[in-house]
């Protein structure tokens, strides 16, 4: 009997102190005292901008916006994409020539001589696809749908590499929603990222917690992968055939989603301070998610990462991403229904 209630005591104890760390890894614990280095304008309405992606030669702003509660609750009304104009702060909805279901997520821009393509992860009801679209003016025209529903089942971002040739991140290993939970909540390495090499998709790094933002360095020499649960973006050098091979790893101690760098070589991430926070949130639209912004900035491969937004919710709920253009830097989140355009102060 003693052996028994001894035995009892320790597990117990074991799953106290698993729920403890897993509740300080989220980031519960944290203080959220609001702090900005910038001056931020709401720019709206625009329902949940999670991706934004820039276009530095003309200063126009693509944005991934979807309804996602109202999907949640069965309405079939579809996503869009937005044209920000960052220099004249005007703000458009694109036009489109398709007329299939349109669920946007992670977005990434590829010029090609006189073309510009905008790639776009589509979440439909009946697969997941990444659909290509040739910008003219402010119209998208479809080209074609990409996909492979065995491999690429949970995309999240995608980073372009050449015409119809990118990475994509596939942000669980299972497929049932208990089995992404586990993943989760267990902190499990399961998401894994995909190659497109123009025909077909191949895995090219396994064992990765929640792979989500993806973002090649300016000079395509290294492959940037964010880990919301791991709280870390991870670095990759890009060898022969696409291969990527692990160099080393930022430790960001936040819930790092859509990471992106601009003109100058700086990365900037939207993050989730409080993951649990950010879960209960998605659930509830009255839980109030804060935000933070942080900038990295390099020195061959030394670097210098700090916070620049900390926000409590007041300003913009559940960062998502960030993109730096001149001095203003614009801030979109999954569930909002507006951007920040920030200057500094």
């Amino acid at each position: 009997m003693k052996k028994i209630i001894v035995t009892s005591a320790v597990i117990i104890a074991l799953i106290i102190a698993f729920i403890i760390k897993s509740v300080y890894d989220a980031g519960e614990f944290k203080k959220i005292i609001p702090f900005s280095r910038y001056s931020c304008n709401q720019i709206g309405t625009i329902p949940g901008p999670e991706d934004i992606v820039m276009d530095y030669s003309k200063g126009i702003a693509y944005i991934s916006s979807d309804d996602r509660r109202a999907f949640a609750k069965g309405n079939k009304i579809n996503g869009s994409i937005f044209i920000y104009d960052v220099n004249h702060k005007t703000l458009k909805r694109m036009g489109s020539n398709f007329a299939f279901e349109f669920h946007p997520h992670g977005i990434d821009l590829f010029n090609a001589k006189n073309k510009q393509f905008l790639y776009v992860i589509n979440h439909r009801s009946h697969g997941q696809f990444i659909e290509k679209f040739e910008i003219k003016g402010d119209t998208l025209h479809h080209i074609k749908s990409i996909e492979n529903q065995r491999l690429m089942f949970s995309p999240n971002d995608l980073a372009m590499v050449a015409e119809d040739i990118f990475y994509v991140t596939n942000d669980h290993g299972n497929r049932t929603a208990f089995g992404r939970s586990l993943e989760d909540y267990l902190q499990l390495s399961r998401s894994y990222v995909l190659l497109y090499d123009g025909s077909a998709f191949s895995i090219k790094v396994k064992n990765i917690k929640y792979a989500n933002g993806i973002a090649l360095s300016p000079d395509n020499k290294k492959l940037f992968v964010a880990s919301p649960v791991g709280r870390c973006i991870k670095v990759y050098t890009i060898e022969k055939d696409y291969n990527i091979k692990l160099l080393y790893t930022i430790e960001c101690n936040t819930g790092v989603d859509n990471i992106a760098f601009d003109n100058k070589g700086i990365l900037w991430a939207g993050c989730h301070p409080k993951l649990l926070t950010f879960v209960r949130h998605s659930l509830n639209e009255d839980v109030l998610a804060p935000s933070e912004i942080i900038k990295i900035t390099f020195n061959n491969d030394s670097y210098k990462k700090e916070t620049v937004i900390y926000d409590d919710g007041s300003l913009i709920q559940s960062s998502t991403v960030a993109v730096c253009y001149n001095n203003n830097l614009l801030v979109g989140s999954v569930f909002d229904t507006h951007i920040l355009d920030c200057k500094v102060q």
